[in-house]
Order: C-alpha cells, then structure tokens, then sequence
C-alpha cells in the first residue's frame, strides 16, 4: 500500500511540484520521495534559482527544501537502507544517474519528471488518475499468505524494525511470518521483529530452532510480546515511517467461499500508530516477564 516514487528534482522549478511535495507524500499518504537527500535537495534547490518563478514563492520553495534537509528523520524523503548500501558502490554525478541505477536495483512504483526518463509520468498524469500515482486507502484481498505478504512488503523497505500486533498471531507454524522471512533473504532490511499475540506459544526456543534456525541463512532479532486476549482491539504492522491494519488480522485461513475468505487492510493514521507503539511500550515495561527476544543471525 506504500509506494516508493522518484521525483525529478528539476520539476521543483515549476510551483505546483511544490505543493504535490508538500500535500501528496508521507505516512497517511502512502508514498514516500525515495532520494538521497543532499544530492536531491541541492539539484531542487538550483532548479528553483534558475526558474521563472517569482522571488517571493522562490524564497517559500527554498525555505522548505531546506528544512527537509534539516529535519530528514521526519521528512517524507526517505533513502531506504538497502538502496543506501547501493549508494555506497557508486558515485553519482546527477540525480538521473542515481535515479537509473536504483531503478535497476529495485523498481520505483512512480518516477515524476517534465524531462522523460524511465517510462515517467508528470504533474497532467497525476491529474488524469495515472494508477502508477494513485494510492488506495483500503485494500480487499484473499485471506491468503501470498496476498497478505503483498500487502506487507512495500512496509519492509522502509525501516529497519517492524511490530505485529495481533492478538491471533502465532508465532509456529505461520507462513505469514515465514514469507516475511524468506523475503529478508534477498533484501534484509528489517533488522527487528516485534510480535505482539495473545497466542501462548509452547516451547518458542524449540519452535525458533526447528522452524527458524533451520531455515533461515538470515534471522533479525524476533521478540515475542504476550498480551491478554482484547488488550489491542485492531490487528497493525507497524514501522517508523508506515502502518497499515487489517480488522480481521494478518493470519490466514482455508478458503471456505464465504466473505470471511476476505480481508479488509488499511493505511493507518499516524497518530493511532504512535499510540498504539506507546501501549505495546508501555506493556512491556510493565511485564517484562512476558517478554522473549531470539538475536538477530547476519548473513555470512
């Protein structure tokens, strides 16, 4: 549900590009500006100097980037770990440069530009309902470990630690856990699990090294949370800069031809997630006896 978009940042020179960075990205919104945020900013920042724009709205526009720059940790421009990593390899002259070899690595949902590069869409696209852009707020799926994962996984990119909070979560025997695990293999971003269940595993160190150690070249550091039963009415997956929910949980079930078969999942608002983050906190604090960590395993 959350999308990773490239903007040209030369279409910062033309002031409604301002108002779509301002407006149309970050946590309720589900997309995020992938960039690295120095070399992005820079290029913006020079795109507005050379534009046509009025002084005052230049010196506006300028203000803002400035502060993204600043303040990047809340900032809806975000450059995922992995693709940092990538960073690390290559030395790029422009953003366009950059822009190709990460679309290379890992395709963009949406790359904006007035410019044509990579199939992109521009401001009349965006306009005109252009489904690369378009973000639904709820998602109807099968009940199903593959369609559940493909809710879940834009989430993995964008932080390095997620919470499950399910009271029906297990923690043996879940493909929904094992598909995010196995998905860590090829890009292993998230480098803590929080799950929060009201599900009493028997034996979790067995269950770790027979359906986890054995498996898994890659492990990060899994925590198990026991909560009673309706200590958290809604089910989340939970990361710093993205939240989504499912009424009826991220379990899967046999397929019965019945609407149970369905499960509604959302974007959640941002401050029901830092709420719900601050109780999960808090009960752990208070009952820390109900609380098991297994360490992370790095690959070799």
């Amino acid at each position: 549900m959350y999308k990773e978009v490239a903007l040209d940042p030369e279409c910062l020179a033309e002031f409604h590009y301002y108002g779509l960075l301002k407006t149309d990205f970050g946590f309720e919104q589900g997309r995020y500006l992938i960039a690295p945020v120095k070399l992005w900013v820079k290029e913006a920042v020079n795109a507005v100097k050379r534009s046509n724009m009025p002084p005052i709205r230049q010196k506006s526009v300028k203000a803002y980037l400035n502060k993204l720059q600043r303040h990047n940790k809340e900032s809806h421009i975000v450059l995922p770990q992995d693709r940092a990593c990538i960073d690390l390899d290559h030395n790029y002259s422009d953003w366009r440069e950059w822009v190709v070899l990460q679309h290379q690595y890992r395709s963009f949902n949406a790359v904006i530009a007035e410019k044509g590069i990579l199939e992109s869409m521009n401001y009349d696209d965006i306009l005109d309902g252009d489904e690369r852009w378009d973000v639904a707020p709820t998602l109807w799926i099968d009940k199903t470990p593959d369609h559940i994962i493909s809710a879940i996984t834009p989430l993995l990119f964008l932080s390095e630690e997620l919470i499950i909070v399910d009271q029906f979560f297990h923690f043996a025997n879940n493909l929904v856990l094992q598909k995010i695990l196995y998905s860590l293999q090829v890009k292993p971003t998230i480098k803590k699990i929080l799950i929060v269940t009201s599900i009493d595993t028997a034996n979790p160190q067995s269950v770790y090294e027979q359906e986890f150690i054995s498996r898994f070249a890659y492990l990060p550091a899994i925590e198990i949370l026991n909560v009673p039963v309706r200590h958290f009415h809604d089910r989340y997956m939970i990361t710093d800069r993205a939240t989504i929910k499912a009424g009826h949980g991220f379990g899967f079930s046999p397929m019965r031809g019945t609407q149970a078969d369905r499960v509604s999942i959302s974007l959640c608002s941002e401050q029901e997630s830092n709420e719900t983050r601050q109780f999960v906190e808090q009960f752990l604090v208070q009952h820390p006896e109900q609380h098991i960590r297994f360490e992370l395993t790095e690959l070799e």
